[in-house]
């Protein structure tokens, strides 16, 4: 497992699966459980972290002195299939935890929560992860653009999953501009006019 990392840009490669990842973690949970994992991603409490392929495996500080360990699992998907299919839907997730509440049918925990919080993050870093997570081919090792950790990358170039789908940056809107001296009232004080 390695710890989570927290970098982005003003345009990161990852930003439509994350979203979809956040927007998952928010339909598994009510308001405050949502907001409690929330607060325990941002602070870190998410220690470690590893994709592989159908699991992700996290350790998340919590109340006791051990960190919590939990498992988000989902079935791989066919080869070949759209970035959206590869984000999970809420039946096809099964988040398991140490905690208490983690054997609790039908209850996602706020440490999985937080998990699944810290790996939209990791996947706004490195989209590539989501595939590692959900697709057959790099559980063989074949996934165009993948490597063996042993292996130094000699040749081709990283894949990006979201070629076409996202757009480079947007340009900014244009900036009203302000006149240098304000009009003088028509009606009123003339001390206005002055100033």
């Amino acid at each position: 497992m390695t710890p989570p990392r927290r970098a982005f840009g003003t345009d990161p490669p990852g930003r439509l699966p994350a979203a979809m990842v956040r927007v998952l973690a928010a339909e598994l949970s009510d308001p405050g459980r949502f907001r409690r994992a929330r607060q325990y991603a941002a602070d870190g409490a998410v220690v470690d972290i590893a994709v592989e392929p159908g699991e992700v495996r996290a350790e998340v500080r919590g109340s006791r002195f051990d960190p919590y360990i939990v498992a988000l699992r989902a079935a791989l998907v066919s080869d070949g299939a759209p970035v959206a299919m590869l984000v999970p839907q809420r039946d096809e997730l099964v988040a398991t935890c140490s905690c208490p509440d983690g054997g609790v049918i039908g209850v996602v925990c706020k440490h999985a929560l937080a998990a699944l919080l810290v790996l939209a993050d990791e996947l706004t870093i490195e989209p590539a992860l989501l595939a590692r997570w959900r697709s057959a081919r790099m559980q063989l090792g074949e996934w165009p653009g993948a490597r063996d950790a042993a292996e130094p990358d000699d040749e081709g170039e990283p894949v990006d999953l979201l070629a076409g789908v996202t757009t480079g940056p947007r340009p900014l809107p244009a900036i009203a501009t302000i006149p240098s001296r304000l009009p003088v009232p028509i009606h009123g004080d003339d001390a206005l006019a002055d100033a």
